[in-house]
């Protein structure tokens, strides 16, 4: 038995992007796996940096007093178990940007302590804050980049004051400080330049590669990979999700009366109700031919019910001005959810389009869910 409704209710709560997260759409375009090859590089350099210092130190331990060794070795001590306590950072369900900060803030402060322990503020150590601006540049945005710049800048203040080395104020340590920071801004800016090109011609790419070319909605390998990733999210934490087979129901025969084009312009229209009841987080793509698909995070068969009976609405009252006629389409639509109607995502995929193909046998123009009985 299956179940079909006319009703329409009040329409699912817009999901928040959180602080630091990336949207559902993002997503699609491959944001994630950018993420994590940027955080995979970062952790590589922030064991770099580690061992550059321990090299230093060892080449350089006779000229060391004993406190001075101690205190780097304690600050190495601390930074390595800084390091391996935020390689169990809590996994977000949304790519998170917060790790690479503390990364980031973790290596300034390495280095400042080495810094400090060896009483210089000058000299090839003073060049390993490069390392943070580059990965700040990279991983950050150009705000936090020059808030990490900040933060390097107070401490190069704290570590060149006269008090601490016990030498008098030199008129030239305003200009020693400013060809210190100097590079590092040209280096984040050089850097982020770069960077951002980089990001834009991969997000061009990645656009033409799988954006459909009629409808400006995801292809359907652009889809799956999006819904995989969000499913594996969702069976992990135990959150509900929702697909949709949207079909329209006459576009054969606008072909065949009016025109290929009419039929396409058709295929626009039903495109434009789509998005216009989609939030930012849901994910629509065109299935193939006149099928259309959307995945509906955190929402249940009632709610994407909800959503799908005003999809049908708008396109119906929706026509198309072609040689003085107004041409009109409908759509049948059929809905499957996590975890009410399977465990894997290809079974819900199959069970959303049975419910469409019966929605359209009953029919037409109508909204079926899924029912196991």
């Amino acid at each position: 038995m299956t179940k079909t409704t006319d009703r329409s209710t009040s329409r699912p709560p817009r999901q928040r992007t959180r602080l630091w997260s990336l949207p559902a759409s993002r997503a699609a375009h491959g944001a994630p796996d950018e993420i994590e090859g940027i955080e995979r590089t970062l952790h590589h350099s922030s064991w770099l940096l580690l061992a550059l210092i321990l090299v230093y130190v060892l080449f350089n331990s006779r000229a060391l007093t004993t406190s001075a060794l101690n205190m780097v070795w304690g600050g190495a001590l601390a930074y390595t178990t800084a390091l391996l306590a935020l390689r169990s950072w809590p996994e977000s369900p949304a790519p998170s940007r917060w790790p690479m900060l503390v990364r980031c803030w973790l290596m300034i402060a390495f280095i400042t302590g080495v810094l400090w322990a060896l009483r210089v503020d000058t000299g090839a150590l003073v060049t390993l804050y490069h390392l943070v601006v580059i990965a700040s540049a990279v991983s950050l945005n150009r705000r936090l980049t020059l808030v990490n710049l900040s933060i390097i800048g107070a401490c190069l203040i704290v570590l060149a004051h006269p008090a601490r080395l016990e030498q008098p104020l030199e008129s030239t340590l305003a200009l020693t400080l400013f060809a210190q920071i100097g590079p590092m801004l040209l280096v984040a800016y050089v850097t982020s330049r770069v960077a951002g090109d980089i990001r834009n011609a991969l997000e061009r790419i990645r656009f033409i590669s799988e954006t459909d070319e009629l409808t400006r909605l995801f292809n359907l390998r652009a889809f799956m990979q999006v819904a995989e990733r969000l499913h594996r999210q969702a069976k992990r934490y135990n959150r509900p999700y929702s697909l949709v087979m949207i079909d329209s129901d006459n576009l054969k025969t606008v072909n065949d009366t009016h025109g290929h084009q009419c039929g396409n312009d058709l295929l626009k229209l039903t495109t434009g109700s789509i998005r216009r009841e989609l939030r930012d987080t849901d994910v629509a793509a065109r299935y193939g031919g006149d099928e259309f698909i959307v995945l509906l995070p955190e929402t249940g068969a009632d709610g994407a019910r909800e959503l799908s009976e005003r999809i049908r609405r708008s396109v119906e009252i929706k026509a198309l001005e072609v040689r003085g006629q107004r041409v009109r389409t409908t759509v049948s639509i059929g809905v499957a959810s996590f975890p009410a109607h399977g465990a894997d995502l290809h079974s819900i995929l199959n069970k959303a389009d049975q419910a469409m193909y019966l929605a359209k046998r009953t029919g037409r123009n109508r909204v079926v869910v899924f029912d196991p009985g």
